[in-house]
């Protein structure tokens, strides 16, 4: 029961707006997990040199530098943002909003919370459990890094 409530609430966070992961997405800060830690430790001697930290997380967030004046201000954070949460709504409305008018009504979230369980719920037990659930989301991401890839593929 408490996975239920934890994809009604996880589906009910990402209705509200920008998640926190988002916002943080190119503000350098010393890595959460293993594959990321693993990617940035280029001499794989399990520690993380400085140099190592730096040269993603300068080259990452300078890319914000729209004029290209070698400094990040206010205005391009803000712009930036900006098409982050314009994006993420674009996605959460193309997800949940079943008849396309721009709102997700109660029915339309019980059913976008319904798919996601029985995407989930493997062997059709009637309730997810935590092995199912990393599965469902290690899927997922292979499948947005495989999407995303076909797009960067398309567009060269």
């Amino acid at each position: 029961m408490s996975i239920r409530i934890s994809i009604a609430l996880s589906a009910a966070l990402v209705i509200a707006g920008v998640s926190a992961s988002a916002a943080l997405a190119r503000e350098p800060g010393m890595p959460r997990g293993e594959r990321t830690f693993e990617r940035l430790d280029k001499n794989k001697d399990g520690a993380l040199a400085i140099e190592e930290l730096e040269s993603r997380s300068v080259r990452r967030f300078m890319r914000l530098d729209a004029d290209k004046d070698d400094k990040v201000t206010r205005a391009e954070l803000e712009s930036w943002l900006n098409r982050l949460t314009r994006r993420r709504i674009d996605r959460i409305l193309s997800r949940m909003d079943g008849d396309k008018d721009a709102a997700v009504t109660r029915t339309e979230l019980r059913g976008y919370i319904a798919g996601l369980f029985e995407l989930a719920d493997a062997d059709r037990s009637g309730g997810v459990t935590l092995q199912e659930s990393r599965a469902y989301h290690v899927t997922a991401r292979r499948k947005r890094t495989e999407a995303r890839k076909a797009g960067s593929q398309a567009r060269q």
